[in-house]
């Protein structure tokens, strides 16, 4: 009996988060893009909205691990803030695309490209934006962050058991829109370092520069992560350190993007292979692992 108690939160809890997945459908399919999911997916064979619509979700479910782990403060005070923290989460990635459509990719309309051309390179520029929010949401959600705006604290409701506190979520919502600056910064120094442009091999359908940018997206998220986690004792503090982990994180993403020429492609520039006639999609593979595993190694020994 002891143990079907925690047996039943836990399937309440997983029966909330997937409700949270059909709000986030119906929120991307009604108000961001607009389109008949159905339709497109499993008539037309849309595969670019599939990897879009699939960064989303998995980025949403990133973003609901925050609420997920740590201890319980009792399964109803949980549910809660599950909910709060699902609805918190999908506004942010309606946010996070609509950054992605008019300030990192400008130059054509993303919603275009990705359910009238199909265009995959795009989509996964998509994909890899919503996943490093993901990171990021859930790494604030699991901070501490009573500290940073003391004595703003904002009660939801009273149910009996308790006050569900909002006030940390003010603080860590001012450090996911600093966080979204550096995105766009990593995104335009990125397309400084590579040869080619990344607006126009992107509007020539081109999957490998996408993919290798996605990669570069989902290891920079990995890295703000770092700078958002932990536990903050006032602004100073939190801004200095994230100021001091992401600009590392710069000069690290840098030092994997040319030692992953060097390590698994030596004699091989992955940039000039991506850019081909027939754009060669195993490059940009391999370049967005190398920013992920990089990344990954670093968040392991911070």
């Amino acid at each position: 009996m002891d143990n079907l108690i925690p047996m039943g939160q836990t399937i309440a809890y997983l029966l909330e988060a997937f409700v949270l997945l059909y709000i986030a459908k119906l929120v991307y399919s009604k108000i961001f893009r607009k389109v008949d999911l159905k339709a497109e997916l499993y008539v037309r064979n849309n595969y670019a909205l599939a990897v879009a619509v699939s960064g989303y979700f998995f980025g949403i479910c990133l973003a609901l691990g925050g609420a997920l782990v740590g201890p319980s403060q009792g399964w109803q005070a949980d549910l809660i803030a599950i909910g709060l923290y699902g609805i918190l989460a999908i506004v942010l990635m309606l946010i996070a695309g609509f950054l992605c459509e008019k300030i990192l990719l400008p130059s054509f309309s993303n919603t275009k490209e990705i359910i009238e051309d199909q265009n995959l390179g795009t989509a996964f520029v998509e994909a890899g934006m919503h996943i490093a929010n993901g990171l990021i949401v859930l790494a604030i959600v699991n901070g501490d962050y009573s500290g940073w705006l003391v004595g703003l604290q904002v009660f939801a409701m009273d149910v009996g058991f308790g006050f569900v506190a909002l006030g940390p979520l003010v603080s860590g919502i001012a450090f996911w829109l600093l966080a979204q600056v550096v995105l766009i910064v990593a995104g335009r120094l990125y397309e400084m370092i590579t040869p080619h442009s990344i607006h126009d091999e992107l509007e020539r359908d081109n999957a490998a520069v996408g993919l290798a940018f996605a990669g570069l997206l989902v290891g920079m998220g990995n890295i703000i992560s770092i700078a958002v986690a932990g536990d903050y004792s006032g602004w100073q503090v939190g801004l200095q350190v994230f100021a001091m982990k992401v600009g590392f994180g710069f000069v690290a993403l840098y030092g994997i993007h040319k030692l992953t020429d060097v390590i698994l492609a030596p004699g091989i520039s992955l940039g000039r292979e991506q850019v081909k006639q027939q754009p060669n999609v195993g490059a940009g593979l391999i370049e967005a692992i190398g920013y992920l595993g990089g990344s990954t190694l670093i968040v392991w020994i911070f």
